[in-house]
């Protein structure tokens, strides 16, 4: 594992916003490995700012944009067991170090630096690959506790890596709104041609979570054994 990270499970504590996308299949880029899981066109994507807190193992905050849900093209790969969909993190954005280079070596996560200002119920991102994110949002009454579970595929070098993460949390409805949004980064190319629902949100006022070690995925052995030759006492009681 990454330098002062402890052995896993990594408990994990905070709070955020999750705003759902209708994403157009047609707009998002993934790994020749992964295929768009989703319907008439479209996919299910997810923009999602997170606050971690003590006693997390990094206190940090965090914007991630999942694309899509995928899942592996060649289904000789052994997908773990009770893993609900996994999406494609296309973008993330941190601003701790320690955190983005866990995120880079345990996860394959395209994660980079950036700048989080927050004030009141809003949050202003400036990154360090040029993309600016600012949304604001107004919780409503309704509050409710939930589990949760998320789980991400990603294509690293020489290896496709699954991260999971699951718990429990403290949710609220609320609305938002979109107060800016820049980049030059072709993986947002989804994100712009969103469906826009009408301003929903999750505002998830305080999380525990539990993130497990990375999973590898791997190939059943049965599926890169060659084929089976021929029987030659079956041809030869055929030919008779």
């Amino acid at each position: 594992m990454s330098a002062h990270y402890s052995n896993p499970p990594w408990r994990t504590y905070g709070s955020g916003l999750a705003i759902p996308c209708i994403v157009p299949t047609r707009d998002v880029h993934v790994p020749d490995e992964f295929s768009i899981v989703g319907s008439l066109g479209r996919t299910l994507g997810m923009l999602v700012y997170l606050e971690y807190r003590d006693p997390s193992p990094v206190v940090h905050r965090e914007l991630i944009w999942l694309s899509a849900i995928v899942r592996c093209k060649d289904r000789a790969y052994r997908t773990p067991e009770g893993i609900g969909p996994m999406y494609y993190v296309a973008r993330m954005y941190g601003d701790s170090d320690l955190a983005i280079d866990a995120a880079r070596k345990e996860w394959s996560l395209p994660k980079t630096y950036a700048h989080f200002r927050r004030q009141g119920n809003s949050i202003d991102v400036r990154a360090d690959d040029g993309t600016h994110v600012a949304f604001s949002w107004k919780p409503r009454r309704f509050t409710f506790r939930a589990p949760t579970e998320i789980a991400t595929l990603q294509k690293g070098f020489g290896r496709i890596v699954c991260f999971r993460a699951s718990g429990r949390a403290e949710v609220q409805l609320a609305t938002y709104r979109m107060d800016a949004f820049e980049t030059e980064q072709p993986e947002w190319e989804g994100f712009r041609r969103r469906l826009v629902l009408p301003g929903v949100a999750s505002l998830v006022r305080s999380f525990e979570s539990t993130v497990r070690a990375p999973v590898e995925m791997t190939r059943r052995l049965e599926s890169m054994a060659p084929a089976a030759a021929p029987s030659l006492v079956r041809l030869r009681t055929e030919s008779v």
